[in-house]
C-alpha cells in the first residue's frame, strides 16, 4: 500500500477518535446540572408588622431555595395562587429570612400564619423590596368611609343583621355609643373575647382574654376601628368604662358588640355603698382611679358601720380591697410590711376598715413599683470565653417561647418597689421559677425534648452524647441539612451562664439576659402548642 495513503488513513482514524471522545466529554459536561449556592443567609430585623406578605402564585416554595441541590416543593405554584385570595386571614403570610445565591437571586423563608406551610420562595434579585413570588401586604384596611345615616346608629341590647354585616367605617353615633359584649363566653371566634389585634391580623399575636364572661355586665367605648383585609370583617378596639375591667380591653369583631340603652351612671349610693380611692405615698397626690363596693342587704343606712356586711360576692371591704388590687403600676402598702392580707386586713387604709361606714370614702395608701422585669434572648460563643451574641425572634422556627400569662406573673420578679432588688438565681438559675416554666410544656407553648436516637452536634460542629436536651427548635443549619434529613439549630437554656452574664442581684424592672447554647439536630419539630393561651409580653423589645 502506498505510504502517503496509509499515513493518510491512520491521520483520519486518529482524528475521528478525537472528535469521538471530545463528543463523550462535551455530552457529559452538558448532562451535569449546575446547582446554584448560598452566599448570604440572615434573618430579617425590620419591624416585624413591615413584613407581611402574601403569596401570588407564579413561584413555587421549597424546602431550600429552588436553585439549590435537594430542594423540594412545599407547595406549588397552583396552590399559592389559590392561597393568595384566601377569604380566611389564617393564610396570611410573614417572611422572617433572606438568602441570596451566587446568581444574585433572592430567596425569603415565610411561613403562613396558621403555621401549615414553611418554606423558601424567590423574591427577585433585590433585598430591598419584596418581589418575584411574594409582595409585600396589608393585614388590615381602613373600613370604606360611613354614610352616617340616623339609620346607622343602633340603640337596643340586640345585635342587629346590620351591625353583624357592616363593613364601612362606625358612624358618629355609633363612635359615641357604649357597648357590652353581646355573648360572653370562650368561643375564639372573634366575638366573644378580646385580641391583642384583629385575629390573626399579626403573626403569634392572640387573645387578650380567653373568656369574658366575668365581664358581662361590663361596658365599653370605642376608641379605634379597622377591616381585615381577606374577610373585610369590621373590627373595633374597646376599653371598658370602668377600670377595673381594663384587662378585658382589645379588639373584637363589631358584630359582637351590643349597645347600652343609656350612658352607665355612677352606681354610688350612700346608704348601701362604700368608695375605694388611692393615694401616692410618694406624692401624697389622690389618683383619679376609684372604685366603688356595695353591700348585698338592703337594710343599711349612710353613717352605718360596714362591719359584718358583704357584697353579691360575700366580699367585705377588706377583701373587696385585696380582690380588686392596686391600680395599674402600684402597690398596696401593708401596715407591717408583709404581702397584702386575702382580707385585706393589713391594708393602710384611712379611716382604718375597723371604723369605716356606709357613705364614707376609705383612701387606700399605695407606693410606685417598677414595671415588670423582662429577658432579653442571647446565644452563648461557641468557646469558652468568646462573648455571647443577641438572638431574635426569627432565629427560632417559632419565633420567641410564648408562656402563659400566670407563668410570667409567677415565674418572674414582681416588680417591687422602684429602688428594690431581685435574686437572679432565685428565679433563673438551676431551680428557679423562670427556668421551671420556660422548660415546661404546660407553661411553655414551644418547648420541647431531643433525644440521641438522631444525630445531635454541638456549636463546633461536634456529635454529642445525650440522654435528652430540653429546648427550643432555631431556623435550618444549612452546613448539616441534606436533602433526605434537614437539619435544625437547637437552643438549650443555660442557667449557668446565664447568672454569670449578670449581676447576682439587680434592681426590679432590669431587663435580664438570658444565654442559650446552640445546638444542631435532624430531629424533626413538633408543631406549636397553639392550644395553650400564651405570649411573649416578657420579652423585651
Amino acid at each position: 500500500m502506498n505510504k502517503n495513503l496509509k499515513r493518510s488513513i491512520y491521520t483520519g482514524i486518529a482524528a475521528l477518535s478525537f472528535v469521538a471522545i471530545a463528543g463523550t466529554a462535551n455530552a457529559t459536561n452538558a448532562s451535569a446540572k449546575s446547582y446554584a449556592k448560598v452566599t448570604s443567609n440572615k434573618a430579617l430585623t425590620t419591624d416585624a408588622t413591615s413584613r407581611n406578605v402574601n403569596v401570588n402564585g407564579t413561584n413555587a416554595l421549597y424546602t431550600k431555595a429552588g436553585t439549590l441541590k435537594g430542594a423540594k416543593t412545599v407547595a406549588t405554584k397552583a396552590t399559592l395562587s389559590s392561597l393568595s385570595t384566601s377569604k380566611s386571614s389564617e393564610k396570611n403570610w410573614r417572611a422572617y429570612r433572606v438568602a441570596t445565591t451566587n446568581r444574585g437571586s433572592v430567596y425569603y423563608k415565610v411561613v403562613s400564619y396558621d403555621g401549615t406551610y414553611r418554606g423558601w420562595i424567590y423574591g427577585g434579585k433585590s433585598t430591598t423590596a419584596f418581589a418575584g413570588g411574594i409582595k409585600s401586604y396589608n393585614t388590615t384596611t381602613d373600613p370604606t368611609a360611613s354614610t352616617d345615616t340616623s339609620s346607622s346608629s343602633a340603640s337596643s341590647y340586640s345585635t342587629t343583621s346590620s351591625q353583624a354585616s357592616q363593613t364601612s367605617a362606625l358612624t358618629t353615633a355609633q363612635k359615641a355609643a357604649t357597648y357590652k359584649i353581646a355573648n360572653t363566653g370562650t368561643s375564639n371566634d372573634g366575638t366573644e373575647v378580646t385580641y391583642t389585634y384583629p385575629a390573626w391580623t399579626q403573626y403569634k399575636k392572640g387573645r387578650v382574654i380567653t373568656d369574658s364572661t366575668p365581664y358581662k355586665d361590663a361596658t365599653f367605648k370605642i376608641t379605634d376601628e379597622t377591616t381585615r383585609t381577606r374577610e373585610g370583617d369590621l373590627w373595633v378596639k374597646i376599653e371598658a368604662t370602668d377600670s377595673a375591667n381594663s384587662k378585658a380591653n382589645g379588639w373584637i369583631k363589631y358584630s359582637g358588640l351590643t349597645t347600652a340603652s343609656t350612658t352607665p351612671t355612677s352606681t354610688f349610693d350612700a346608704n348601701t355603698s362604700v368608695k375605694i380611692a388611692y393615694r401616692d405615698t410618694s406624692t401624697g397626690k389622690t389618683l383619679s382611679t376609684t372604685n366603688t363596693w356595695t353591700t348585698s342587704s338592703s337594710s343599711t343606712k349612710e353613717g352605718g358601720s360596714v362591719t359584718n356586711y358583704t357584697d353579691s360576692k360575700g366580699e367585705s371591704v377588706g377583701k373587696y380591697i385585696y380582690a380588686q388590687g392596686a391600680p395599674s403600676g402600684y402597690k398596696i402598702n401593708t401596715t407591717d410590711s408583709k404581702d397584702l392580707a386575702a382580707d385585706g386586713s393589713n391594708a393602710t387604709v384611712t379611716p382604718s376598715l375597723a371604723n369605716a361606714t356606709f357613705g364614707s370614702t376609705l383612701t387606700v395608701d399605695v407606693t410606685p413599683v417598677a414595671s415588670m422585669t423582662k429577658v432579653k434572648y442571647e446565644v452563648a460563643g461557641a468557646t469558652t470565653g468568646t462573648a455571647a451574641s443577641a438572638l431574635s425572634s426569627s432565629d427560632f422556627l417559632y419565633g420567641y417561647p410564648a408562656l402563659t400569662a400566670s407563668a410570667q406573673s409567677s415565674a418572674l420578679p414582681a416588680g417591687g418597689s422602684t429602688d428594690g432588688t431581685f435574686t437572679v438565681s432565685d428565679y433563673f438559675g438551676a431551680n428557679g421559677s423562670f427556668t421551671k416554666a420556660l422548660n415546661s410544656t404546660s407553661s411553655s407553648n414551644s418547648v420541647q425534648t431531643i433525644y440521641r436516637n438522631s444525630d445531635i452536634w454541638d456549636a463546633n460542629g461536634k456529635e454529642v452524647t445525650t440522654t435528652g436536651l430540653t429546648g427550643f427548635f432555631g431556623t435550618s443549619d444549612a452546613s448539616k441539612s441534606t436533602s433526605s434529613s434537614p437539619a435544625y439549630y437547637f437552643y438549650v437554656y443555660n442557667p449557668t451562664k446565664t447568672e454569670e452574664a449578670n449581676a447576682s442581684t439587680m434592681k426590679n424592672g432590669s431587663s435580664v439576659n438570658l444565654v442559650f447554647d446552640r445546638y444542631t439536630t435532624n430531629t424533626t419539630p413538633n408543631k406549636v402548642n397553639s392550644d395553650l393561651n400564651a405570649n411573649t409580653d416578657y420579652v423585651a423589645k
